[in-house]
């Protein structure tokens, strides 16, 4: 048997529907109307998948400019697209200058000690301010330094990082814009880009001349109020049930005794666990849809298996070998987080490696092309 073949009969599939993600950058696009729009395609495509998501991004949409957070990634992406705009978030250290400029990929200089390695280069570069979040990026010092000095770069964008961009009324993003615009009117035609995926939302006084949307791309939320119209879901994970058990009043389930039963159950083991993205940090319930109904997560996840209590009576004619959602249409990130103690971002980015991955451009996920 090929090894095509035996994933093809995998126990778990990560289906990514590329049709969506087209859907969700045009629809990010649009609502930026006037600035461009790249692709945050950094951490594996937020886990789904970076070569085939940032292919169908490039092939079929007007995207030309893709953000990843280190060389390592960039790399990568370029011997997939050999003629996109890479840039690198992390900056670059002296003995990846050869690197960068080997495979044309863009440093994000992020301290005046990356300005003078990447001084005098006609290759061109961006240069990160940091304008409140205190992460990467030149301090309000440093840029002055900066904005002062005869710097000599190939400066091809400026961009800055929100805090808050998800809480749109709050006062620190209209602090930052202010802070961000005094730079880009002393460096003159330098393009800017400051938002990020909830960035876009605030109003096209945030879009300056390029967006870059992350998660949203992805389908998840930044921690709006709510999705905006137009987002789809892009992927679903779901589970084989590998055994059903009858299970009496007084037993457990998993590790250390966690969940006992009351009533006689009807117990579905299930091929997913901690080393796959399954991550049970709270006591709060999760659940898995199977036919469209939810199911209660029991027990302890254990590192490859999960059991769901399918006691009810429409789970009456569920059976071995038949398939649970874990995450996806109707059992959302937003649904996912809210009870753990994880993120959308960590969700996300957390999924496995184990799964037989399947990638199509349709609209409804799982479907063949």
């Amino acid at each position: 048997m090929s090894v095509e073949k035996a994933l093809n009969n995998s126990s778990a599939f990560l289906n990514v529907d590329l049709g969506a993600i087209i859907n969700n950058y045009e629809t990010l696009a649009g609502q930026a109307q006037t600035a461009a729009c790249a692709a945050v395609v950094k951490a594996n495509a937020y886990g789904l998948g970076m070569t085939e998501i940032a292919q169908a991004i490039f092939h079929n949409t007007r995207c030309t400019t893709f953000f990843v957070a280190n060389l390592v990634e960039a790399v990568n992406l370029r011997t997939t697209l050999p003629n996109a705009v890479i840039y690198v978030f992390n900056g670059l250290f002296s003995d990846q200058i050869e690197t960068y400029k080997e495979y044309k990929i863009r440093p994000i200089l992020n301290d005046l000690s990356q300005v003078l390695l990447w001084s005098g280069s006609p290759e061109p570069c961006a240069m990160h301010f940091d304008t409140g979040i205190n992460r990467l990026g030149l301090s309000e010092h440093e840029a002055e330094k900066f904005l002062n000095s005869r710097h000599n770069l190939n400066l091809e964008l400026m961009i800055s990082h929100l805090i808050r961009s998800e809480e749109q009324d709050h006062k620190t993003n209209n602090i930052q814009l202010g802070k961000f615009r005094k730079i880009v009117e002393a460096l003159g035609d330098v393009p800017a880009s400051l938002a990020n995926s909830g960035g876009i939302f605030l109003g096209h006084e945030y879009h300056f001349d390029l967006v870059r949307p992350g998660i949203m791309l992805y389908g998840g939320n930044p921690g709006l109020k709510s999705l905006p119209a137009g987002l789809k879901p892009t992927f679903e994970i779901k589970a084989r049930i590998l055994q059903i058990r009858d299970v009496l009043p007084g037993m457990t389930v998993g590790y250390n005794a966690t969940w006992t039963a009351e009533e006689p159950s009807r117990v579905a083991l299930m091929n997913v666990g901690y080393a796959d993205g399954t991550l049970k940090v709270s006591d709060r319930k999760s659940h898995v849809s199977i036919n469209g109904h939810l199911a209660p997560v029991i027990g302890k996840v254990s590192m490859d298996m999960i059991a769901v209590n399918i006691s009810a009576s429409e789970f009456d004619k569920v059976k071995v070998s038949d398939f649970a959602e874990i995450l996806g249409p109707n059992i959302t990130l937003e649904m996912a987080s809210e009870v753990s103690t994880l993120g959308q971002y960590e969700l996300l980015t957390g999924i496995g490696h184990r799964y037989h991955r399947w990638y199509g451009k349709n609209n409804k996920l799982g479907a063949k092309i």
